[in-house]
């Protein structure tokens, strides 16, 4: 058997009375030697020895797959090569610890290598080159003989659009009223910052969604540290892997580090190309009706308009069609749903 990456060290809650501290450290323990082992998670070339009692008490996917008559059931050994390394080890660590500690900060470029065209600069430079293939010429829907693309055309032209279709308490487009000199980067700050946010997914998540100063940081060491590392992504993955399996105390976990990392003002300027990357695993790994970290993306915007002068962020939201139109309805004083 593969041998056993060492976890970190496990910190412990002061106020944690001592038989929970006991069932922790026995937990550690276990993870650690991998003693009384009866599977084996493997995610690439890298492998974890665990207890099906710890794990398959946590989540149905794993309690399926042992359980039911799988592959996985007979050979002893999980195959989630499919995943994010990162996140599957975060995600073991977490049953084990009830926490996962980012090590290295690992960017969607660092985790999955292919070519130097990777990240949102260079997708949306390889969009912008492909444009002319993928964009077809408009249609002339008046050369069409059909009488309901006639009609279609008809009441498609610029004068056709009634007033009822934009709220009259709508703030200006953009579009229709150029800014001037910087007035560009005030247009989001002068939406309400308390417009209604989404309803919460229906995973009962018990955190005050509007307090973010109550999150707290990755540690004290690094909410100290003026060059703390961020780990926006690594938390967007952990999210994405903790909905997936089903485990919720995770998925809830992964949340509120984001928002942590997020909301914490005094390394925010360090962080927007971390931030422009998580956007990514935000809107591209899990189902749109999720909104348990799209409604901290939005709110970032509300609260870092500065954020439409990031190049990385530019680029990412042309790639990023579900992005796009939020912060289209966003910038319209629009519902984002």
């Amino acid at each position: 058997m593969p041998s056993i990456q060492q976890p970190p060290a496990l910190k412990l809650d002061t106020k944690m009375d001592a038989p929970n501290a006991e069932l922790l450290t026995a937990f550690a323990s276990l993870f650690s030697s991998g003693k009384y082992s009866d599977l084996t998670v493997q995610c690439g070339e890298r492998s974890w020895a665990v207890h099906k009692a710890v794990i398959c008490s946590r989540s149905e996917f794993f309690d399926g797959a042992c359980s039911l008559p799988f592959k996985e059931s007979s050979t002893g050994v999980i195959d989630l090569s499919e995943d994010d390394p990162e996140a599957v080890e975060h995600m073991i660590n977490y049953f084990y610890h009830l926490d996962y500690l980012s090590k290295s900060p690992k960017s969607r470029r660092a985790t999955q290598p292919s070519s130097p065209a990777s990240g949102p600069r260079a997708r949306a430079q390889q969009l912008s080159a492909n444009a002319a293939v993928r964009m077809p010429g408009k249609l002339d829907l008046a050369l069409v003989e059909d009488p309901l693309l006639a009609q279609a055309h008809a009441q498609s032209v610029p004068s056709a659009i009634s007033a009822t279709e934009i709220p009259s308490n709508a703030p200006a487009s953009p579009l229709l009223t150029p800014p001037h000199t910087n007035d560009r980067i005030d247009y989001f700050s002068s939406i309400d910052a308390k417009l209604p946010l989404s309803p919460v997914d229906a995973q009962g998540l018990d955190d005050d969604r509007l307090d973010y100063s109550s999150y707290e940081s990755e540690s004290e060491d690094e909410a100290g540290s003026d060059d703390a590392p961020s780990h926006l992504i690594a938390h967007a993955k952990v999210y994405a892997i903790a909905e997936k399996y089903a485990i919720t105390g995770l998925k809830s976990l992964a949340r509120r580090k984001y928002a942590g990392q997020l909301f914490d003002d005094n390394h925010w300027s360090s962080r927007t190309a971390d931030f422009a990357e998580s956007m990514i695993e935000v809107y591209e790994s899990t189902v749109d009706t999720d909104r348990g970290l799209r409604d901290l993306v939005i709110q970032a915007f509300r609260e870092h308009p500065e954020l439409a002068r990031s190049k990385d962020v530019e680029l990412v939201v042309r790639d990023t069609p579900g992005a796009a139109w939020e912060l289209f309805r966003l910038g319209w004083g629009l519902p984002i749903c």
